[in-house]
Formats: C-alpha cells, sequence, structure tokens
C-alpha cells in the first residue's frame, strides 16, 4: 500500500539562500482510510526570515527561538523513513517546496505530483469553474472557486487542525481538497478507475510542460503568445535567450512552461 505526503513550506524567503521556518504535512494512506498522519511544526535556522516573508506568513523570527532545526523535526524524521519510489510526495509548486527541502540535503526518491502543475493541464486561464473565470492557478484562487467554508472546516475538522492563510498547514488541508477535485477530474477526463492508474496520471502531469498561450508581464502583457510572434519577433528572441539564462544558471525565475513555448517558436522558424 502506498503513502500518500501532501506538504507544504513556510520559509525565509525566496531567494537561494533561504530556509524553512515551518512545516506542515498530511500523510494518508492509497485508499484515504486507517492510516493518517498530520505534521505541524516550526523549525529554527540561522537565516533572519525577510521581512518581505514575514508579512506573508506573520512568523517572526523569536518564535523560532528553542525550535529544533528542520533536520530535527518530527516531519523530516518520517520523510526519511518513507522516501521510497512507490511512494507519492505532493505539492502545490513542488520545484520551489522540493528545493527547499534539498537544501536541507533530502535527496528524494518518491513519485513527485505537483497540483499546480495538474491543474494547468486541466483548466486554462478564462476557463470557466463554478461561475468564476479562472485568473490564475494559485492554491487559493481554486480555494474560492471550489469549496465552500463548510467544505474546508469538515475537512479541517478531520485532521483537528485549523485553516489560516499562508499558514503551512492551513494550505495543506486546502491542498488536500484539491488534490481530491483533480482526482476526481483526471477519473472522468481520462476514464480512469483504479486509484494507481490516477495517481500515475498526475505524475505524468507533473513532468509535461504546459503551453503558455497568453502574456500577463512586461509590454506586451494581455497579449497571445502568436501575437507577439507576429508584431515583434525579437522580443520573443530576447524573452527566449533570458529564460535559458535563468534556466542555465538554475535561477528561481525560470518558468519552464514558458521557456518550452518559446522553444517550439524559435524551433518551428527553423524547419
Amino acid at each position: 500500500m502506498s503513502k500518500t505526503i501532501i506538504f507544504d513550506t513556510e520559509t525565509t524567503g525566496i531567494q537561494s539562500d533561504d530556509r524553512i521556518i515551518q512545516i506542515g504535512a498530511i500523510s494518508i494512506d492509497s485508499k484515504d482510510r486507517d492510516y493518517r498522519k498530520v505534521f505541524d511544526e516550526l523549525c529554527s535556522t540561522t537565516k533572519p526570515i525577510s521581512i518581505d516573508a514575514m508579512a506573508t506568513h506573520g512568523i517572526r523570527d523569536i518564535e523560532l527561538e528553542g525550535k529544533p532545526p528542520f533536520v530535527e523535526t518530527e516531519f523530516y524524521k518520517y520523510l526519511l523513513q518513507n522516501n521510497q519510489k512507490e511512494n507519492y510526495l505532493i505539492a502545490h509548486n513542488i520545484e520551489f517546496d522540493l528545493g527547499m527541502l534539498e537544501r536541507e540535503g533530502f535527496k528524494n526518491s518518491m513519485q513527485l505530483i505537483d497540483t499546480l502543475q495538474c491543474i494547468k493541464h486541466l483548466y486554462e486561464i478564462d476557463d470557466e469553474i463554478n461561475g468564476y473565470r479562472v485568473p490564475n492557478h494559485k492554491l487559493q484562487t481554486f480555494r474560492y472557486m471550489l469549496f465552500t467554508k463548510d467544505d474546508e472546516e469538515s475537512e479541517a475538522h478531520k485532521y483537528g487542525v485549523e485553516i489560516k492563510a499562508h499558514d503551512a498547514i492551513g494550505d495543506v488541508v486546502i491542498l488536500k481538497l484539491l488534490l481530491r477535485e483533480i482526482y476526481r477530474e483526471i477519473m472522468s477526463r481520462y476514464n480512469l478507475k483504479e486509484y494507481e492508474a490516477i495517481m500515475q496520471k498526475m505524475v505524468e502531469l507533473t513532468k509535461q510542460p504546459v503551453e503558455v498561450k497568453v502574456i500577463n508581464f512586461g509590454k506586451h502583457s494581455g497579449k497571445t503568445i502568436s501575437q507577439i510572434e507576429q508584431i515583434d519577433s525579437g522580443w520573443i528572441d530576447w524573452l527566449y535567450r533570458e529564460q535559458k539564462k535563468q534556466k542555465d544558471n538554475s535561477d528561481p525565475k525560470f518558468q519552464k512552461d514558458l521557456f518550452y513555448t518559446l522553444e517550439k517558436i524559435v524551433d518551428s522558424r527553423n524547419r
């Protein structure tokens, strides 16, 4: 029986030297019953919390005094014990959270599911969900489009936790609800019935880039990629070069979906 570990981190910031200061996680078995474990832990670090991060999650440096370092948390011990290929590690924008784990020395062997990448495949920008137009693929956006307050409180009660915005364990409860919706959508859309087949589809979607259709930044914000290629192909070339540099330098600003889209355009010119 496989285990699924759904997790979220809060950190000192988003730069290359920032570290984990809070971990929230829920572990369930392959049938979402019998086995449940919840983690909600603060951890200390020598890296001060940036003011931007503090303003987001509300955690102050003083709250970390006396807390264990991340590698001594119960979650990290559990992660190491269950770091086998039959298990699943799940987060929203998992590249960021996994990167934070790797800074603590963790080397992953589990199968990865990124709910952010999955919903990008399932729901395009401007798709309609429950009467709302999809503006982005953020966790909190889908929270309010998909779930009622009763849904959230019922799920939180199941695990004995409280939901607060930008709190690791609160976000994990929302993520657990989103995972359930993704599971149902994949079951219906791809006509899959078996648990492992559905989970493997999520793993597959996680690995596949999604073509970006509309640019949401810079002088061409709001235009489609195809429109920009027609009116300002030089800007496409510039953006491609910038993304390639970021990719080569492992820059956290690198956007794999955008790079995939730009590379397709550049390659198509040479055919």
